[in-house]
């Protein structure tokens, strides 16, 4: 549950910042141009998958293709391609391409605005640009991803058609750097003196071209097609490229690289990974934002027998859309079938989400692009008889609207009712029907300004409660699934950060003596409407389509996480027993609320009838269901709420 900037009682991602020697003064260097290199010996695949390749030249011809940089589509094959005259960047035919691989910087290097290059790549690029713009060297320009050719193979344009003939730019392996002081041309024997022998012009340095070769790229001041390895190498012709830097090597000798330097990089960021092994690593990143394909392991301080717990998941300041997928930390690697949390770049979105738990309390955020996450506890699930407490069990209902302040206004304890809007600072009672602990589905609509809901018992909603239910931005909607643990009298109420409509549905209440239990299994997809499968293959759902989802389970209820993409235009999604919606143009209440163009996601704790349940879609839009846990009558796992706790945030 994120608030603003606030940390509070938590237990955060370890950041260290390693210390070493203060890097050689500008002052110091020689900024003499290199203009007769000579090429140092060739790095052994020991050293490049050591990481320190300081004084070697990493250059091992494999096809990127061939060694785990991905495989791209064939340039100008079918249709999707557009050519601006230097690249094909941006085609449609590309985007699975670039959304997969290529990854853009998340801040300015070395005073850079955009750069783009391949996602396993990023901190080798970076790290050399960042280190030399801090020594003194003045990086005017540089540009990575660029998907053509190479100039040999009949022009950029890629006439041929055959992706062996693409540049290291279009993997982003390669990025060009202050063309105009360092051009591209052609040396040639001139009476008697080698084009080896012959200085090229440059404005670099030999100490930039070794700070290069430490981060594991190869310079084509070097030369191509057999370049010079030394001034007395015999060439009639040498084709030198200054501005080039590329790396050849593989995935795996990039992360060593990129490790072995900002280990030893005062300036880095280090947290504590899971890597697709299962073993807990060290990541050392110069971005302040755990990057994508991480998984970050949370503890949650468990009682003792809690084998689950109910979380709350925020994303922020996310780099470019994505999703959080709530995981044990088993091996485990490549895209994941399922998601907890789906969010577009720049949101701050939380939900609610059901995560396994280890032996010691612990599971894993995996995270699809580079973001910031929060995680709170909010309940824990467990047995009966052990030392966690007491558990609760869950009878679902069909939704109960509990307070809509588009109707009702809002209302303040003892100051009667305000008209429109929970004004900033307001809190609004929306249930005083006794203090059993209860699931709420939350909406905010049409806010003032960015800001943040809570919801709890009266007497624990405030500015002082450190905690937050749903984030959102000014005039979007947002939903949250809320477990409001046991009253103490006072009531239900939601409080508002800034101005703010708001809608409060009960969906299930919690008992000490009846109700279902928990049973939890690894997540499954059950539908996802943009692909065609035996569940579903129709258009995208339209304004008041009612979609039928198999459920594989005899269980009465499901926790599902419900999302809602490519909305074409602004409504929600309810999900529960077919019969509720039979000859109803309107859903009873709202598990999940969007606006046009929005991806948006939420827990949901549903009914199922005879194995399967329906999805009502006001708007319309895309829908995908993933199964996170089956309420049963089988009571050996229950809810123990708890006050929430903030147990992970990345920003600290």
């Amino acid at each position: 549950m994120f608030r603003s900037l606030i940390v509070a009682g938590s237990t955060i991602a370890t950041t260290v910042l390693f210390a070493l020697a203060s890097p050689t003064s500008a002052t110091t260097l020689d900024n003499t141009p290199w203009r007769l290199p000579e090429t140092p010996p060739r790095c052994t695949v020991a050293q490049a998958e050591s990481g320190d390749v300081g004084g070697c030249l990493l250059a091992f011809y494999y096809d990127p293709a061939s060694t785990g940089w991905g495989s791209p589509p064939a340039p100008g094959v079918g249709d999707g391609w557009n050519w601006i005259g230097w690249t094909y960047n941006g085609s449609p035919a590309l985007a699975d391409w670039e959304a997969t691989y290529i990854a853009r910087n998340q801040q300015p290097v070395a005073g850079l605005r955009k750069l783009e290059t391949h996602i396993a790549a990023q901190q080798l690029f970076e790290g050399f640009l960042s280190e030399i713009a801090a020594k003194g060297y003045r990086v005017r320009d540089a540009s990575g991803y660029s998907f053509r050719c190479t100039s040999g193979n009949g022009g950029w344009s890629c006439p041929s058609g055959d992706p062996r003939d693409l540049s290291n730019h279009a993997w982003g392996l390669a990025v060009d750097m202050n063309s105009g002081t360092n051009p591209i041309r052609s040396y040639e024997r001139i009476d008697g003196v080698t084009a080896c022998q012959t200085p090229m012009e440059t404005d670099l340095p030999r100490w930039v071209i070794q700070t290069a070769e430490r981060w594991g790229l190869y310079w084509g001041g070097y030369g191509w097609n057999s370049g010079c390895s030394s001034t007395s190498t015999e060439r009639d012709r040498v084709y030198r490229d200054p501005p080039h830097f590329e790396f050849r090597g593989t995935p795996r000798q990039a992360r060593a690289i990129a490790d072995f330097n900002l280990r030893n990089d005062p300036l880095a960021n280090c947290w504590t990974v899971v890597d697709d092994a299962g073993a807990e690593v060290e990541r050392c990143i110069r971005s302040t934002v755990p990057s994508a394909g991480w998984r970050l392991p949370i503890d949650t301080a468990a009682p003792t027998g809690a084998t689950a717990a109910l979380v709350n998941v925020v994303v922020t300041q996310p780099a470019s859309a994505g999703y959080f997928t709530v995981e044990d930390c088993s091996p485990r690697s490549g895209e994941r079938t399922v998601s907890a949390l789906t969010y577009g770049a720049g949101e701050t979105v939380a939900g609610m989400a059901v995560a396994r738990l280890s032996p010691t309390g612990r599971f894993c955020l995996f995270q699809k692009s580079a973001a910031h996450s929060v995680v709170d506890v909010v309940a824990f699930l467990g047995p009966d008889g052990t030392p966690m407490g007491a558990p609760q069990w869950f009878t679902p209902t069909t939704g109960v609207r509990l307070s809509d302040t588009r109707v009702v206004g809002a209302c303040a304890p003892g100051s009667g009712c305000v008209p429109g809007r929970l004004p900033s600072g307001g809190r609004h009672v929306a249930a005083n029907d006794g203090d059993a602990a209860r699931f709420t589905q939350l909406a905010v609509i049409d806010g003032r300004a960015p800001g943040y809901l809570q919801a709890s018992t009266c007497t624990g909603v405030g500015e002082s409660a450190l905690f937050s239910s749903i984030n959102y931005a000014a005039t979007n909607v947002r939903s949250n699934l809320s477990l409001i643990g046991e009253g103490d009298g006072s009531g239900i109420c939601v409080y508002a950060q800034s101005e703010v409509h708001v809608i409060v549905d009960e969906v299930g209440r919690l008992s000490r003596s009846d109700g279902l239990g928990w049973r939890l299994g690894a997540g499954t997809r059950l539908i996802d409407s943009r692909t065609c499968a035996p569940a579903y293959c129709r258009a995208k759902p339209g304004d008041q389509m009612l979609v039928r989802v198999p459920v594989p389970s005899s269980a009465p209820a499901v926790a599902i996480a419900l999302t809602a993409t490519e909305a074409t235009q602004a409504g929600y999604l309810w999900a529960g027993p077919c019969r509720v919606m039979e000859g109803r143009a309107e859903a009873p209440v709202s598990h999940l609320n969007f606006v046009r163009g929005q991806t948006a996601s939420n827990l949901a704790l549903v009914e199922v009838q005879g194995g399967e349940m329906c999805v009502f879609v006001r708007g319309g839009a895309h829908v995908i269901v993933d199964l996170q846990a089956e309420l049963v009558p089988d009571r050996s796992l229950g809810v123990l709420p708890i006050t929430p706790t903030r147990v992970h945030d990345s920003r600290g």
